[in-house]
């Protein structure tokens, strides 16, 4: 991982701290049943971004409470971990 990776993976982390991601993320939490949509645990849940946007002018990456929640699925760890292992996120330029 390189340096700005680095960096860009703890200010991620950081919005993830944010309460408006907070409230997004439980408001997928309940529209899921707070189950894995993949093999329908519900432990170590998370939220996965179906795709990842980019503002075409600024360059920027929208904030991870900035999606609409179609593009946003409840997925436990391990079956997180494996579809990133699988499957690259799609990155959508608007």
């Amino acid at each position: 991982m390189t340096t700005t990776q680095s960096f860009q993976k703890i200010l991620y982390d950081e919005q993830l701290q944010d309460p408006k991601w907070k409230r997004l993320r439980e408001t997928i939490l309940r529209r899921d049943g707070h189950c894995c949509r993949h093999c329908g645990t519900n432990n170590g849940l998370h939220i996965h971004h179906r795709q990842y946007h980019r503002d075409k002018r600024t360059g920027e990456w929208k904030k991870p409470w900035e999606y609409h929640p179609v593009f946003l699925v409840t997925l436990c760890d391990s079956c997180h971990y494996e579809g990133h292992q699988q499957y690259s996120i799609p990155l959508k330029d608007l």
